[in-house]
């Protein structure tokens, strides 16, 4: 679960990544950032570790603005880059 305290450094060099002209990618892979655990806990049973986050494709459309398909073309372009991973779950 997300905690709305505390902070994350973001290097300068954001401002040369190949995807910072696109708006939509930076404001999901910033609220990514944001919201990834800050240490290890556990969710309904799931160890969920530093750095990861649980969430799904609806929930992310309606918390940053924008469209499902959006949010999967952002997740398949930021999968593809090595910025993030994603692990699957029911």
């Amino acid at each position: 679960m997300a905690n709305a305290f505390g902070h994350i450094k973001i290097d300068r060099k954001i401002l040369k990544w190949e995807w910072y002209s696109d708006s939509k990618m930076v404001h999901l892979f910033i609220h990514l950032l944001l919201n990834a655990n800050h240490k290890d806990s556990k969710y309904q049973g799931v160890e969920i570790k530093r750095g990861q986050l649980i969430t799904g494709r609806l929930k992310l459309a309606a918390t940053v603005g924008l469209t499902e398909n959006q949010i999967r073309t952002c997740l398949k372009k930021l999968k593809n880059t090595g910025e993030i991973t994603i692990k699957p779950t029911n």
